[in-house]
């Protein structure tokens, strides 16, 4: 009985590792697609040349340089960034769609507690707060789209919720989802727990994460 339970406890860990040496190698491959330096001083050269014609338009090439440098060189020894960095990406995230809709987003983002010193797997919280750009009612003062970070020690709780916009529904593939769960899987095991709420009205998630 001892010897069947520490086999299937190896097991699972082979099988954890594995997938995180798998994910990691589709980041890695999809970070060597792009060369930096060619990226990165072609936006200088567009921000240099934006500037004296727009500077809303230059403010959201800076922005899109940022987003960009972060989802391309962020990743420390140990896989993990500082989780100040992380959600300063998700403001920069949305700071960029509010350009965008001149600031008519009806957007709240609010962070609880004390973020500092704290790491987290880099780009996990993204795809939920695209998804509510993606198919939420972004216009609605009476139903903004809520972006909630509470910190309490090393427990981390995010929330987002959005109500659905009417339009055409956009389409897609739930492969951000997907890959979010199976990183949360890989690298968070039994430290996190994600719940969501899909309505035909409204659309919530509900992540809790040790980190």
């Amino acid at each position: 009985m001892y010897a069947s339970v520490t086999y299937a406890l190896r097991t699972q860990r082979q099988l954890r590792e594995q997938e995180r040496g798998l994910l990691e190698a589709n980041i890695a491959f999809l970070k060597s697609q792009i060369n930096p330096h060619f990226l990165f001083n072609a936006l200088n050269f567009l921000y240099a040349q934006v500037y004296p014609l727009s500077e809303p338009t230059a403010k959201s090439v800076l922005l899109l340089s940022d987003i960009m440098r972060y989802a391309i060189n962020e990743g420390g020894e140990q896989g993990k960034v500082m989780l100040d960095k992380e959600l300063q990406h998700l403001r920069n995230y949305v700071a960029l769609n509010q350009l965008r809709f001149g600031h008519k987003l009806q957007v709240q983002f609010e962070v609880q507690g004390s973020t500092q010193f704290l790491l987290i797997l880099p780009l996990v919280l993204l795809t939920f707060v695209e998804n509510c750009f993606k198919h939420g009612e972004l216009f609605d003062a009476a139903h903004p789209v809520l972006v909630q970070v509470r910190v309490q020690e090393n427990q981390l709780t995010f929330f987002t919720s959005n109500r659905k916009h009417g339009g055409p529904i956009e389409h897609s593939t739930g492969i951000g989802l997907d890959n979010t769960r199976r990183r949360l899987a890989a690298f968070y095991p039994g430290r996190h727990q994600l719940t969501i709420h899909d309505t035909p009205d409204s659309y919530a998630t509900h992540l809790t994460l040790t980190l």
